[in-house]
């Protein structure tokens, strides 16, 4: 719960810092332009206006990434409340794994989405259709995903009691 917290924490000053970013390159920007010079805004003769775009691209950079850490950090600790929960009355020593697969499922995500784009490379001296360039990246990470997901299924959801529920906990996640 203290990660939920401490991502939360960061999100807040994340955003924060990009949003005080932005708003001082704006008023920079505003007021050598506007006041000192008597040029429009967002002009490209101001050369405040490239601050006040970099701060743009730093608030809205910042405040998305900062979003989106904090809900995946959330989600992770949901699921793991909740695994730790549901297999409370399955034997100790498979505990460990429905608590720990959340964890796991997400490290494989990082491991498949970097080889799915590393893999994703268009042909030299061709005129290719950029979307083809990046389905055959994402058909290279579903195909590492769909061999994954049953491994990691397989290892940490296997109970003695229950020995195929793995392969439905599998089906479900493809």
């Amino acid at each position: 719960v203290g990660y939920g917290f401490g991502a939360s924490l960061v999100a807040l000053f994340a955003q924060l810092g990009g949003g005080i970013y932005t708003k001082a390159a704006d008023v920079g920007a505003d007021m050598v332009g506007k006041v000192e010079a008597d040029i429009p805004e967002d002009d490209p003769r101001n050369p405040a206006t490239i601050a006040d775009l970099v701060g743009d691209n730093v608030g809205d950079c910042a405040g998305r990434g900062a979003d989106l850490f904090e809900s995946i950090a959330g989600e992770i600790l949901a699921a793991m409340i909740l695994g730790g929960t549901l297999s409370q009355n399955l034997p100790v020593d498979v505990q460990g794994g429905y608590v720990l697969f959340p964890l796991a499922i997400h490290a494989m995500d990082l491991i498949v989405s970097s080889i799915g784009i590393v893999m994703t490379e268009a042909p030299p001296g061709k005129n290719v259709d950029p979307m083809e360039v990046l389905k055959s990246g994402y058909k290279i990470s579903v195909a590492l995903a769909s061999v994954g997901i049953p491994f990691l299924c397989r290892m940490l959801l296997h109970t003695p009691t229950h020995p195929s529920a793995w392969f439905y906990f599998a089906v479900c996640g493809e």
